[in-house]
């Protein structure tokens, strides 16, 4: 793929900020999706996060190879400051030094899938822009579905967790 001209009519540095700004959420997102996994890996949504956090993996990387094919510059301190984000986020007072909350899995996977809904307007814009960026249409349109998929999922989990996360014996 050859990288994206001003001839496209697309303003370059508005579309790098908006693909590394992803990217940093991205980087965010994957490092908090395969700390739950771990975490969680006891609790019925423990395998669906593993699933999930690989699914993010494959996004990321692929992202990644889009700014590079663009001939785009990736803007690597805003991931930085993402992931440094997303750990700092897990250093929360919720009363429980030691054990794990009741409601920790329930916020996670509400956090999940508002992420989930802001990457599907990515792919959307992408699958909408790709006539002007010479790429693919089909393939956003397949991560677009991806994410409904995971969208879906994730309520699946929800409900999984947020019957007993407000009770004291919750999914601990």
């Amino acid at each position: 793929m050859e990288p994206i001209t001003e001839q496209s009519g697309l303003d370059t540095s508005v579309l790098g900020l908006y693909l590394n700004d992803h990217l940093a959420g991205a980087a965010g997102g994957r490092a908090r999706a395969h700390d739950m996994a771990k975490r969680h890996a006891d609790l019925p949504i423990g395998p669906g996060l593993v699933r999930f956090a690989s699914e993010l993996d494959m996004e990321y990387a692929r992202l990644r190879r889009l700014i590079d094919e663009l001939g785009l510059q990736q803007r690597i301190p805003r991931r930085v400051a993402a992931v440094v984000g997303e750990k700092l986020g897990r250093l929360k007072l919720n009363g429980h030094l030691f054990t794990r909350s009741p409601m920790t899995p329930l916020l996670e996977v509400e956090l999940m899938r508002g992420a989930v809904n802001a990457k599907r307007g990515l792919w959307q814009v992408l699958r909408d822009q790709a006539h002007l960026l010479g790429l693919d249409e089909a393939e956003w349109a397949r991560l677009d579905q991806l994410a409904q998929d995971q969208s879906a999922r994730l309520d699946e989990m929800h409900a999984l967790v947020r019957g007993t996360a407000l009770r004291e014996n919750g999914p601990v």
